[in-house]
């Protein structure tokens, strides 16, 4: 479950503190899927990157599975992510110099995971991409680089 308890998020915009987020409260259980819309600067990606421990909130509590990820080190948000949370990027964040198979494989190796190499495989079958494997960014399609 992900819960946000008055969460509340201000930036420093030159001599004017910005409220991003004010105030937000909801929970999402488990297996649920929830659409976040809204105009253009409305918070959006401003909550997601909070919900997923890239930025932290100027005041309230967020929590995974009932842990707090509000006071969390860079090392227990890192753990987080690559246990609990998926990304699907607006843009593709794929190293150009490394094929499909790299780009995957890679950031599991960094974080020590076991079998990286047969779990990047299985990724790639899971995706579709099992023969686009040894290709480069550059020769995916916009669809094969999103996945």
């Amino acid at each position: 479950m992900i819960e946000l308890k008055t969460v509340t998020k201000i930036v420093r915009s030159g001599t004017e503190d910005l409220t991003i987020l004010d105030d937000v409260s909801m929970e999402i259980p488990d297996g649920q899927f929830v659409a976040v819309t809204g105009a253009s600067g409305s918070g959006k990606s401003t909550l997601l990157g909070l919900i997923a421990g890239l930025d932290a909130p100027t005041s309230g509590e967020i929590l995974i599975d009932g842990e707090s990820i509000t006071k969390m080190n860079e090392d227990g948000l890192a753990t987080l992510r690559s246990e609990k949370i998926g990304f699907i990027f607006q843009s593709f964040h794929l190293i150009p110099s490394l094929t499909a198979y790299e780009n995957v494989l890679i950031p599991m190796e960094i974080l020590g995971l076991k079998n990286a190499r047969n779990r990047a495989d299985q990724l790639l079958i899971d995706v579709d991409l099992t023969n686009r494997g040894h290709h480069y960014p550059t020769e995916l399609s916009g669809g094969e680089q999103q996945r």
